[in-house]
């Protein structure tokens, strides 16, 4: 077996452990803190207690996706984990509005490893490590002490898969990272965690998601609340919502032939009415090991949303093969108790 397989069916069935420092650590403290940042994003952040956490998109006016972020509620302040990609970013903009507002912006990611235990066998290698967490919910969190180290552990299923978030000091990251080894974690890379999250249809920020598309059509709708007040970009949100369905969505797709290159791949209707017609992109492509079969992600237009309904593959005036809509994910996860 190859490395790659190997760290593939690790994720698949056993225990993976994957670097994530890249992502963006920021700490939102003060008074107003909960109801400044509850403005600006999709989601309830005020109904959140400590040791709850939740998924949010920041919107803009136009309810097109800025970014996404995991929020875990302290007692006293709000820890944001951002896709490395928007870290500059959502701190400018949150740090723009302090002076008119009773809370502070800290970006702690220089100062926090963050380590994704993944796959069924991720609980255990977690509590070999002496962590026994209370909740089991998407987004829950501990302080914890690992051999004396603070360490904030949080459920968070990145690959469709039982999974932990740790957010460990960087001093202290290495002896982490060697206990959840020995408890027969094996260290995975990029590519094999690429494969996984494809499989499990979670759309990747600045592939799958990002600007040019509208929250709603992500399939993220678990960042959205449409109980809650008033916030950027809500009305777009909710109009589409009651409508019914946003224009396009994101599906998954079954190739004919493996795609290498996805520039400028778009997707042609086969039948109907816009038969010969754009109707979709694809956005993320690869092999999956466990099906055996080349799949994707890609946006495709309403009316052609249907499982089974076939598109075909272009780039440019060259046809590139057949494609058929599929439900997400791909492959189905056994979602265990944390």
């Amino acid at each position: 077996m190859t490395r790659a397989n190997l760290e593939y069916r690790s994720i698949r069935d056993g225990a993976a452990v994957i670097d994530l420092s890249g992502s963006g650590k920021l700490r939102l403290s003060g008074e107003n803190a909960v109801q400044f940042l509850n403005g600006l994003v999709s989601n309830d952040v005020k109904s959140l207690v400590p040791g709850a956490g939740t998924l949010v998109a920041f919107p803009n006016l136009q309810g097109k996706l800025m970014a996404l972020a995991r929020i875990y509620r302290d007692p006293d302040s709000l820890l944001l984990e951002v896709d490395g990609i928007n870290r500059e970013k959502i701190f400018r903009n949150l740090s723009r509005f302090i002076p008119a507002g009773e809370f502070f912006v800290e970006d702690q990611s220089d100062d926090l490893v963050l380590l994704g235990v993944e796959g069924p066998e991720a609980g255990r290698v977690v509590s070999a490590l002496g962590v026994t967490l209370t909740g089991s919910h998407e987004y829950s969190h501990e302080q914890v002490v690992i051999d004396g180290v603070g360490v904030r552990v949080a459920v968070h299923r990145r690959c469709g898969l039982p999974g932990f978030d740790l957010f460990i000091p960087r001093k202290d990251a290495e002896t982490v990272r060697e206990r959840l080894l020995a408890a027969g974690a094996l260290a995975v890379g990029a590519e094999a965690f690429e494969v996984a999250r494809i499989e499990a249809g979670v759309p990747r920020e600045g592939v799958d998601a990002g600007e040019e598309y509208i929250i709603l059509e992500t399939g993220l709708g678990d960042a959205v609340s449409f109980t809650k007040g008033c916030y950027l970009g809500q009305e777009v949100i909710a109009r589409i919502h009651w409508r019914g369905q946003p224009a396009r969505q994101l599906r998954g797709l079954l190739l004919e032939k493996p795609l290498t290159e996805l520039a400028e791949i778009e997707l042609r209707a086969v039948d109907g009415a816009l038969a010969g017609r754009r109707v979709g992109n694809v956005t993320s492509a690869t092999v999956s090991p466990t099906l055996g079969k080349p799949i994707a992600l890609g946006y495709v237009h309403r009316h052609y949303l249907n499982p089974g309904t076939a598109l075909s593959v272009w780039r440019g005036e060259i046809c590139l093969g057949e494609s058929w809509v599929t439900d997400l994910p791909f492959v189905p996860g056994e979602i265990q108790p944390a």
